[in-house]
């Protein structure tokens, strides 16, 4: 597990001319959420009830429901002795683990204010505002929206029918739209959010699912003039 989390925490330092092709346009989009970022959270309703239940709907679909479905997935597989579905289960709480782990450290590292409930103040959407990290900035990335997005890859990469896919990346992008509509975050931390959940599940999938077309084989070498490691990756069908 630590050599995981190694891996995904250094990924950026192995990034490929051929990464370009999806790492340009997010910037880009990124880049310009990020300039209206405060606009848009300030036509957002600050009624407080209406605040609250978009909160509370983002709890549902972006901790609760992955992680139900995660510890139902694991217990049925087990009971049943259905090696695909206690996978599933497995991968989805392997993702869910790395996801939390990474957005942890983004927003340790960025510390980014987050939008008031009450409306925009001096401080929102501001990077380091005051020169120190605090507890309560913490917005980019989000959490909850990275987490729906990381469970729904493993799923949707488990059970690929267009009708899972729908299900639940409808319900991960329903999660970012709530955290902003509940004032949580703006879109930028939803939109980059989304992106960490879903390459962190995609590489969770790839690496340890039997049903991955990606085969990441790792064996010592030995010989006289010393030892090394050996590492195959190889791709076949499903």
């Amino acid at each position: 597990m630590a050599k995981e989390q190694e891996a995904i925490f250094t990924a950026p330092l192995r990034v490929q001319k051929s990464d370009f092709l999806w790492l340009a346009p997010l910037a880009v989009t990124a880049g310009t959420t990020l300039a209206f970022d405060r606009e848009t959270v300030e036509q957002v309703s600050t009624d407080p009830s209406r605040v609250n239940n978009f909160r509370s709907a983002s709890n549902w679909t972006g901790i609760y429901a992955p992680v139900a479905f995660s510890g139902t997935a694991l217990l049925a597989g087990t009971m049943r002795h259905d090696d695909h579905l206690r996978e599933t289960g497995i991968l989805a709480m392997r993702a869910m683990a790395d996801t939390q782990l990474l957005t942890a450290f983004l927003k340790f590292g960025t510390a980014r204010a987050r939008p008031q409930a009450n409306g925009a103040g001096p401080e929102d959407g501001t990077f380091w505002p005051d020169g120190k990290h605090a507890s309560t900035e913490d917005s980019f990335p989000s959490g909850h929206t990275a987490n729906a997005f990381a469970v729904a890859h493993v799923i949707a990469n488990e059970y690929p029918g267009w009708k899972v896919k729908l299900l639940v990346y409808g319900l991960a992008a329903a999660t970012g739209f709530e955290r902003v509509a509940g004032r949580e975050h703006f879109p930028t931390d939803v939109l980059v959010g989304g992106a960490v959940g879903y390459l962190v599940g995609g590489y969770v999938f790839d690496h340890h699912s039997s049903r991955s077309k990606t085969h990441v084989s790792v064996a010592p070498m030995l010989g006289q003039g010393g030892a090394g490691v050996s590492v195959q990756i190889s791709r076949s069908a499903n």
